[in-house]
């Protein structure tokens, strides 16, 4: 009985080794042709995920859970996704990054307020022309300067709205 247990311990270990690629020649190992720019790694998580262009710039927190392992192919370092899922570039062809809950435009105004008291409104007497530049998305606002863009239900003006409950 003792033998049985040993010998079967044996071949799962045997088994994992190859589905993680341990073994060069050993058909249980898997392999992926990946594209240009990438690498085949035998075992990634999902957190953090594999950064975008448009989310280089964010850090990502992940909890101390060890979630599964997953074979895939990943961009080389200082390569990004053009998109999720899409082909790596280098990140000199990604543009400018912005931190979370903003995007870039060729022409930013200055002189949209984009504080949560003023939720987009324009500042009085402001005639300063466009620059390129982040804002805000869409229904994003700061609380203030020194606060990154959240959505407007955040805002203390907005929270109690019906909009917001």
């Amino acid at each position: 009985m003792w033998r049985c247990a040993v010998l079967l311990s044996v071949c799962w270990v045997g088994l994992a080794a190859g589905q993680l690629g341990l073994y060069d020649d050993d058909p249980f190992s898997f392999h992926m042709d990946c594209g240009p720019n990438e690498y085949f790694h035998q075992c990634t998580h999902s957190c953090p995920p594999e950064q975008t262009c448009e989310t280089r710039k964010i850090h990502v927190l992940c909890a101390e859970v060890v979630t599964p392992c997953i074979a895939k192919c990943i961009c080389k370092e200082g390569y990004y996704r053009k998109t999720e899922g899409g082909e790596c570039i280098p990140e000199e062809e990604c543009g400018p990054a912005c931190p979370e809950n903003e995007e870039y435009t060729e022409c930013a105004n200055p002189c949209i307020d984009y504080s949560c008291a003023a939720m987009g409104s324009l500042k009085p007497n402001c005639t300063e022309p466009c620059v390129p530049g982040c804002v805000c998305k869409k229904d994003q606002f700061k609380q203030n300067e020194y606060y990154p863009c959240w959505p407007k239900c955040y805002c203390e003006e907005l929270r109690d709205s019906p909009e917001c409950v």
